[in-house]
């Protein structure tokens, strides 16, 4: 057999298809369209997608604090956790590295720091500019320079490496992009035919027939003056000499529609999103109410994307201090709710008043930093009260007292 036979050849064509794809910064997919980090954008689900999970994590307050003896302390949060670098936020970065772990897979965070090994500047990398290999063991990470050369070479102190998901073994993380090729490509497909066909209007509103041969010129004229005669005018239309109209109702189906839908949908599948959060029409609100409805995205969606950034960052602080995002915010009911929850944790000892009022956004009140016993209404004193709940007093005291009694008596 041949090796140019037909699969042979189509392979090679396909080979070739993909090395020109990722020449141009795109990847290969069987509908031809060149998928690249722009043209996935260009898909509105998968925009709407990676912009909720990359705004809803970069969102969350950042704390810092660390355990010691079973308690929670919070420490001082460093100042390059608000102000990573001269031109960026913090929510910039976080958004930035949350774009990049949705898109490619990886993100990277370039760590700059003084003399003593503190950090003073955080810079995120794009993935493009960055190659992770393995030596004696360890992560070393060589950067791109302005000649397209791998040539800074950085170690593991000084660059933070995310990873959206991997195989043991592998030093980079798979992207998404690459392994979604042909998803993004047939949406792209699609969107590329709809806009061709409205754009150009191959299609004619309508038809006038004639069983009559007709010059050019007969053409045009029927034509000019049916158009002059009957546009924006819906009065009778009165035809002679054999001639007839038709109309043509052409759209862009029903079919395309349906699965344009079912593109949105296979993107939220992909990131695992709500269907109904990036205006999926099929999708509904499986709970009832807005809390459990955000309680599910976090805990489904957000929470893996949050870890990774909690122990990236983590990385930046010493000892055994560790970094916190805050998820009070979406777990937030109606107000109702919220002053019912805060005040059964105030009776119950688990929060103080200016605690439950620093949630609430609102100034502390001088006496609000004690604890109350919600039974008796009494501040909770640890030096004084028993934990067992139990009087202290002296028997022989309390025998004194009733020989006084009776005495009186």
């Amino acid at each position: 057999m041949s090796i140019f036979n037909r699969e042979n050849r189509n392979a090679g064509l396909g080979n070739l298809a993909e090395l020109l794809s990722l020449r141009d910064g795109a990847y290969y997919n069987y509908t031809g369209e060149k998928v690249s980090e722009i043209s996935a954008l260009g898909v509105s689900a998968v925009l709407s997608a990676i912009s909720l999970l990359a705004d809803s994590v970069s969102l969350l307050p950042i704390k810092t604090l660390r355990y010691e003896n079973g308690k929670t302390i919070f420490t001082d949060k460093p100042k390059v956790l608000d102000r990573p670098n001269a031109n960026q936020t913090i929510f910039e970065v976080i958004h930035q590295l949350m774009t990049s772990m949705c898109m490619h897979g990886n993100a990277f965070l370039l760590v700059d720091r003084d003399r003593q090994g503190r950090p003073i500047a955080l810079t995120p990398v794009h993935n493009d500019k960055v190659k992770v290999e393995m030596n004696a063991g360890l992560k070393v990470f060589k950067l791109q320079d302005k000649k397209g050369e791998y040539t800074r070479l950085i170690t593991q102190e000084n660059m933070i490496h995310f990873i959206w998901y991997s195989y043991p073994g592998q030093v980079k993380g798979v992207s998404p992009l690459k392994t979604q090729a042909n998803t993004y490509g047939l949406a792209l497909a699609m969107d590329r035919h709809i806009a061709q066909f409205y754009g150009q209007g191959g299609t004619p509103s309508s038809i006038l027939e004639t069983d009559r041969d007709l010059t050019s010129e007969q053409a045009r004229y029927l034509q000019e003056n049916w158009v002059g005669t009957h546009n924006r005018n819906r009065k009778p239309a009165v035809l002679t000499g054999g001639l007839k109209w038709k109309s043509i109702s052409a759209g862009a189906g029903p079919e395309l529609i349906q699965a344009r839908e079912q593109i949105v949908n296979d993107v939220a599948r992909i990131f695992r999103v709500p269907a109904h959060l990036i205006m999926s029409k099929d999708g509904s609100n499986v709970y009832s109410n807005i809390e459990s409805n955000g309680l599910a995205f976090i805990r489904h969606t957000l929470l893996p994307y949050i870890r990774r950034i909690e122990d990236g960052l983590g990385q930046l602080l010493p000892g055994k201090q560790m970094v916190k995002l805050d998820t009070d915010e979406y777990a937030r009911g109606d107000s109702l709710s919220r002053v019912r929850g805060f005040q059964v944790a105030i009776s119950s000892g688990i929060m103080t008043p200016n605690e439950a009022r620093a949630r609430m956004d609102l100034e502390p009140y001088v006496g609000g930093d004690e604890f109350y016993l919600g039974l008796q209404g009494a501040v909770i004193d640890p030096e004084v009260i028993n934990p067992l709940g139990v009087d202290e007093f002296d028997a022989d005291d309390t025998d004194t007292e009733f020989e006084e009694v009776e005495e009186d008596n």
